[in-house]
């Protein structure tokens, strides 16, 4: 019988902060050990407001 810990690797991946598959750097949604090769969604910039140009609408 065998208490010892396993200590041989890391446990969970620092840069996506996901569990490692046993014996592997690999993370569960497969990232290598210390890299996030998933980047975020991309997301559309928020768009800018609109300020007529002053004078306008005024005594039309």
């Amino acid at each position: 019988m065998n208490n010892e810990l396993d200590i041989d690797g890391p446990d969970i991946n620092p840069a996506t902060g996901l569990p490692l598959i046993e014996d592997t750097y690999i993370d569960v949604g497969g990232s290598p050990y210390g890299q996030d090769i998933h980047p975020p969604a991309w997301q559309p910039p928020a768009p800018e407001p609109y300020w007529p140009p002053s004078g306008c609408g005024e005594g039309w």
